[in-house]
């Protein structure tokens, strides 16, 4: 009964200490108004980035649309791309380790062409080693890295819309 009691006692204190210490779930990224109709150019709408921007975008309250007019935010991507380098070499000259990297590149200007965001270049990486033996491991653990690359991807480029909003007095 006492030892029950002293858990239930440890329990409400590390609730309290958890609570107390400011911890709080990231929200939805907040757009400032002159990005809350925007169009996306120079961006495939199937590619992973395509779709998960549209997905993401109304999430922030923004509104998609499909052409550029008076009041839309047009974000513009110059760049889009994945590479894969290699990190080190066994003493067979077989490649032991590889670097993942998504780079892109993109800029926020209103329908005038007046920069809302300057150009922005955002490259992630993940490094993932490669073991011939297990080669069908090594193509699913590419597969995954690169899917989570495109989900940080979209969860910065919404982070750098939102410190936009923030830098502008």
């Amino acid at each position: 009964m006492i030892l029950r009691r002293l858990a239930h006692a440890f329990l409400a204190v590390l609730l309290l200490a958890l609570a107390g210490c400011g911890f709080h779930l990231r929200k939805e990224a907040d757009l400032p108004p002159s990005m809350q109709r925007i169009v996306l150019v120079g961006v495939d709408p199937n590619s992973a980035l395509g779709k998960d921007l549209a997905k993401a975008l109304p999430r922030s309250g923004a509104t998609l649309v499909d052409k550029v007019e008076e009041g839309v935010a047009v974000m513009k991507f110059v760049a889009n791309s994945f590479n894969t380098d290699v990190l080190s070499v066994s003493g067979s000259a077989r490649a032991n380790e590889y670097s993942l990297r998504y780079h892109v590149e993109f800029l926020v200007e209103n329908a005038g062409g007046t920069a809302l965001l300057p150009k922005q270049t955002i490259e992630l990486s993940r490094e993932f080693t490669f073991d011939a033996s297990q080669a069908l491991g090594v193509a699913a653990e590419t597969d995954l890295l690169t899917k989570e690359l495109q989900r940080d991807m979209v969860q910065t480029i919404l982070r750098r819309l939102e410190a936009a909003a923030h830098a502008k007095p």
